[in-house]
């Protein structure tokens, strides 16, 4: 019970303003599924911020996806903005997402850029395919 008022109350990592019960929760606990490929980026970002390496590994297009994923502990994800996307809505089979997402290694502040490329799986589910540094 005590880490469920937890996750209440939490609010989720994602941009969304919403808690992250209500908000990213529902798809790492596989309760629903992103229905777009903005929302399958940004719960992603969650899941790398929470190291939830089997939400990650399930969500990578299966011809892209690592045998396994490594974490550098001394990261801390702050906060994840959107710069752009084209296509991934939910009629769509693929799309694109370009972001930056803000993160601290011991006291320096730092981004990371990417446009990230989408499709849609055998289950028409959002996976992630890969994605352009820029």
């Amino acid at each position: 019970m005590l880490l469920q008022n937890k996750i209440n109350s939490e609010s989720c990592l994602c941009g969304s303003d919403q808690d992250y019960q209500h908000c990213c929760f529902l798809f790492h606990n596989e309760d629903s599924y992103p229905e777009t490929a903005e929302q399958l980026m940004r719960s992603r970002y969650v899941a790398y911020a929470k190291q939830l390496t089997p939400y990650l590994l399930k969500t990578w297009h299966s011809a892209e996806r690592p045998d396994s994923l490594t974490f550098d502990k001394g990261v801390v994800w702050t906060k994840l903005m959107i710069d752009g996307k084209k296509k991934g809505r939910k009629k769509d089979r693929e799309g694109w997402v370009a972001f930056t997402a803000f993160y601290k290694i011991k006291f320096e502040n730092r981004q990371l850029r990417e446009k990230s490329f989408f499709s849609r799986d055998e289950n028409n589910h959002w996976c992630y395919v890969n994605g352009t540094f820029f």
